[in-house]
């Protein structure tokens, strides 16, 4: 895994806004990280994997904003990656306090996704291979049990 000092550094570079419609900001860092080596690569793919994995609480899942729907696992999972989006600042603040999460469960934020695909386009743009990398920690709906 990254540093947090490293890992944040590089998510900075999508410009902390998890609503941007946009492809842009996650194509710039796809290009950052395919700069770099196969390992930084997947120590950035495992660095987002546990960030997320952080996020996975049933708190949060219950945190939406108000007059909303409940979050579909999908939808959490979204949510949690315009949370990482977001930055650092974000992150802490969900992590003290869930109320801070529902802003992230909004429409604006489901294109925070697209942070999901950015190790394995790096990769394949770096080694022009598919890749088949599994992070240690999963990050689907649920996985954290501790939190569940």
């Amino acid at each position: 895994m990254l540093a947090d000092e490293e890992f944040w550094r590089l998510v900075a570079v999508l410009g902390g806004q998890p609503e941007a419609q946009d492809d842009g900001p996650y194509e710039r860092l796809t290009a950052v990280l395919a700069q770099e080596s196969v390992e930084r690569i997947i120590d950035f793919a495992e660095t987002l994997a546990f960030k997320l994995y952080q996020l996975d609480r049933r708190v949060l899942a219950q945190a939406t904003a108000p007059g909303a729907d409940e979050l579909s696992d999908d939808d959490f999972l979204y949510a949690r990656c315009a949370v990482v989006v977001a930055g650092p600042t974000a992150f802490d603040a969900v992590l003290a306090d869930p109320a801070a999460f529902a802003r992230f469960t909004t429409v604006e934020a489901a294109h925070a996704e697209s942070i999901l695909d950015v190790p394995s386009n790096a990769y394949q743009k770096l080694t022009g291979a598919e890749w088949d990398h599994v992070e240690e920690y999963d990050y689907e709906t649920g996985s954290n049990e501790e939190w569940w």
